[in-house]
């Protein structure tokens, strides 16, 4: 089960996407370059806080949750970080037991900044 509902948008993103396909524009191949950094850039941060190097608490037992984090692709100009550990919803969310870690939640919010600047570096 991948942990899902937690995403980052780069406002007009999708607009000058589809702008670049009605010019003909050649910077699309580095939109996707970006778009891959990006997600691999998310998929770091998302690991160093899962291993307790980012405000949340470490959340590191036997590194399966840590080590299942990856970066997909499943369409053009879309990067998806996930995992398939079944309980990184109750790590993520929190249960009756345990407080949220929101490990994804707290780097999308942090990383926000940085993805966008990753795109905007490589389509220059």
């Amino acid at each position: 089960m991948a942990t899902k509902g937690i995403s980052i948008q780069v406002e007009g993103l999708k607009e000058a996407i589809a702008k670049m396909k009605a010019d003909g524009s050649s910077k699309l191949a580095q939109v996707e370059s970006g778009v891959k950094k990006a997600g691999f850039y998310v998929e770091g941060e998302v690991k160093e806080s899962i291993a307790g190097n980012r405000a949340e608490k470490r959340s590191v037992d036997t590194g399966r949750f840590l080590n299942s984090v990856k970066t997909v692709f499943p369409a053009p100009y879309t990067a998806n970080v996930e995992t398939n550990v079944s309980y990184a919803p109750a790590l993520e969310y929190g249960t009756t037991r345990m407080a949220p870690r929101s490990h994804f939640r707290n780097t999308a919010s942090r990383a926000t900044p940085q993805v966008t600047n990753i795109i905007k570096a490589e389509i220059k």
